[in-house]
């Protein structure tokens, strides 16, 4: 092998790798010039002049100065990986190689990520890898006393080379002797060739049970198997949007009873109970196995892949999803979009770029109705339309009414161009030339009545020379009313608990009792009889008791000895009602009152002494027949007829109730019992029974009743 001089350096020289900024290469720099320059990373100067100081041997000398270890590679601060021993001495010819050397071996860095010529590129790569194993053909080996080693050891050693050349020769470098022997030109192991590694693709079948579109799913492999041991390995190629992991189905590794003669096209393999069909192989395992292992051509004839539902219906779908084969997705460009890609100079289609100028965002407003009436469960549904009249496309929006029992959907038909056949999408489309009051559309089959218009609208039409005509009048579905049907009462707990479960909610609250505080323990009682036709009812009294505090009433009936009957408790303390639902109150309640009580009639027939002063003294109108106010005004209007009907009967000077009652029956008005007790109750004081006349005419006439009518 020849070896040029020209690649090593020469006699004595040690080397440091001198920046292209230094001094030292610049040609007329002075040593007054060099001086400006202080010691920094990456800029090193000579300290001496150009021309050097003498040797010991009698040679100039360039001396330069130790440089840092750190430097910015890409703006990141660096180990430095040029050779730089700090002192050296080298002629202009070792100067000269070391420059061809280091343009060799030590590339520049890399400027930015894309500059791949630097250190980092594969040609250098290479070369520090064959550096490293000592395999160049540009490389020798010299010996050093009874050592071999590379040139390469002998340039970073600082070993110096004869100035007339080195093959052959020799030269001793300190107490050792070297001499260049010949190139090295064998290969290590390593780099031998490797045995190859055969590939084979086949599938295996996966059952699937709970899908709808496939009862089998198809995985398809990579089978490597290496004749260097006998190992295989299975990955599983990667399908898109498969749902299942994928990637390694069996590690590297050997297979009992699995060699290269198993891996026949077209035959079957089983590998831990899972059955691989093989059906093909790439070139190189194709050649081997004719050539090697003497398999027939037809078991290296490629097979088809078997048609794998799921991987045809995927594919479809995210053509459909991606757009992938020019699929047409019907997509429309927003209009600042096109606008601006025509700004970039992209070609626009000038079909609606003046009516877009003149209508700009102007919309024609319509009310229309759906009537589905005929079909089952079909009602008539109003809808709002907007027509744009900037690109002839409409929107359909429903009318939600509350309660209605309908989702709220947003719209009907979103902002399109709606064709007038649907059987004929391409065909024409409706314009507002189109539309007017009272014209059907077919809206995708459902055809749509125009009802009405808003102003801008028929301000639109009208400067267009058009009539739009009367609005029909929309007359929704009369809403119907629900009236909550409740049940009547079953005698079970109290009737404001049934109530409450019916009407309230889910989790209903305890009922609040009336109760008035300011009229606690007033209690009214009144003897009655029943009015019944029954004989044995006729002798049956009973104490009815309102009791004002809760408006609740009680019956007893007190026990008659040998009549049969036996006494006590009638009716418990409860609420009651009329028979027309209305709740009893204290207004019912009057001498000679007939009250209907749980389907049995009751006579009032009189009451105690305390319930006709609690009745008299109300004052909010609870009582009306007690109420001697109101009683005075019918009395003062009668006082005449009073006097002249006891003038008559001079016979009666003293009155008992009886007379009075027979009084009021003549001269009218014909007045309940109740209020002929008030009245005697105020002339009677006393309570003995007979009175005299003139103290009613006294009272008639509002005189007291003890100054004298005559006086």
């Amino acid at each position: 092998m020849t070896v040029s001089n020209s690649n090593f350096g020469v006699n004595g020289a040690s080397f440091q790798r001198p920046s292209s900024s230094s001094a030292a290469f610049r040609p007329g720099t002075s040593r007054k010039m060099s001086s400006l320059f202080p010691n920094l990373p990456g800029f090193r100067r000579p300290n001496t002049s150009v021309g050097g100081q003498p040797n010991v041997n009698g040679t100039s000398v360039i001396r330069f100065n130790q440089n840092q270890s750190l430097n910015y590679q890409n703006g990141i601060m660096m180990i430095s990986t040029s050779i730089r021993p700090s002192t050296a001495s080298a002629t202009p010819e070792a100067i000269d190689s070391f420059k061809m050397l280091d343009s060799q071996h030590y590339q520049k860095d890399a400027l930015h990520p894309d500059d791949m010529s630097g250190r980092y590129s594969l040609t250098r790569q290479r070369l520090d890898h064959k550096a490293k194993t000592g395999i160049s053909s540009n490389l020798v080996v010299g010996k050093i006393g009874r050592r071999v080693v590379p040139a390469t050891s002998l340039i970073r050693s600082g070993a110096g080379f004869p100035r007339d050349g080195f093959i052959g020769g020799g030269n001793s470098v300190g107490s050792e002797e070297f001499s260049l022997t010949s190139a090295y030109t064998a290969s290590p192991n390593n780099l031998a060739p490797l045995p190859p590694v055969l590939l084979f693709q086949g599938y295996y079948f996966e059952d699937i049970i709970e899908s709808q579109i496939e009862d089998k799913r198809i995985h398809r492999c990579d089978i490597y198997y290496y004749t260097e041991d006998g190992s295989v390995e299975i990955i599983e190629q990667k399908t898109e949007n498969s749902g299942m992991p994928q990637g390694s189905i069996l590690r590297r590794g050997k297979v009992n009873g699995i060699t290269a003669g198993k891996f026949r096209v077209g035959e079957n393999v089983e590998i831990y109970a899972r059955s691989y069909s093989i059906i093909s192989c790439n070139e190189s395992t194709r050649e081997y196995c004719r050539n090697v292992l003497n398999f027939p051509e037809s078991a290296l004839r490629s097979l088809p892949w078997p048609e794998d539902t799921f991987i045809k219906k995927n594919t479809e779908k995210m053509m459909r999803e991606t757009g992938f084969g020019n699929v047409n997705r019907n997509r429309k460009m927003h209009p600042q979009k096109e606008y601006m890609e025509a700004l970039l100079g992209k070609p626009s289609s000038m079909t609606d770029l003046g009516s877009f100028l003149t209508n700009g965002q102007k919309c024609l407003c319509f009310d229309m109705i759906w009537d589905d009436t005929q079909k089952l469960y079909g009602d008539v549904r109003l809808y709002k339309m907007n027509f744009y009249l900037s690109d002839d496309t409409m929107e359909i929006l429903p009318v939600h009414s509350k309660n209605d029992g309908r989702d709220q959907f947003p719209k009907l038909l979103k902002r399109s161009k709606v064709p007038k056949d649907i059987h004929r999408p391409e065909g024409a489309k409706y314009t507002w030339q189109d539309l007017n009051i009272g014209k059907v559309l077919n809206i995708y089959q459902r055809p749509m009545t125009i009802a009405a218009a808003d102003p801008f609208t028929r301000k639109f039409y009208a400067s267009k020379g058009m009539h739009l005509g009367n609005n029909i009048n929309i007359n929704p579905s009369v809403d119907v009313h629900y009236e909550r049907q409740i049940p009547p009462y079953n005698g079970f707990g109290s009737e404001e608990d049934s109530l409450r479960s019916c009407t309230g909610s889910i989790k209903p609250l305890p009922v609040k009792k009336e109760f008035h505080y300011d009229k606690r323990g007033q209690v009214i009682r009144f003897n009655a009889r029943l009015v019944s036709k029954k004989s044995e009812d006729k002798n049956r009294r009973f104490v009815i008791q309102y009791f004002l505090e809760d408006n609740t009433l009680a019956i007893r009936e007190p026990p008659i000895r040998n009549s049969g009957v036996i006494g006590g408790n009638f009716l418990r303390r409860s609420p009651c009602k009329h028979p027309d639902g209305t709740k009893v109150k204290c207004q019912d309640f009057y001498v000679g009152a007939i009250l209907d009580l749980n389907c049995h009639r009751f006579l009032l027939m009189d009451a105690d002494e305390w319930s006709y002063r609690l009745m008299e003294n109300d004052h909010e109108g609870n009582f009306p027949y007690s109420s001697f106010e109101r009683l005075f005004t019918i009395l003062q209007g009668r006082a005449d007829a009073l006097e002249m009907y006891f003038t008559q009967h001079r016979e009666l000077n003293l009155i008992n109730f009886q007379d009075l009652e027979r009084c009021f029956q003549a001269i009218g008005p014909k007045l309940k019992k109740q209020e002929l007790i008030t009245i005697w109750r105020k002339i009677d004081r006393k309570n003995k029974g007979k009175v005299s006349f003139t103290k009613l005419i006294k009272v008639a006439k509002g005189v007291p009743i003890h100054v004298s009518i005559m006086g």
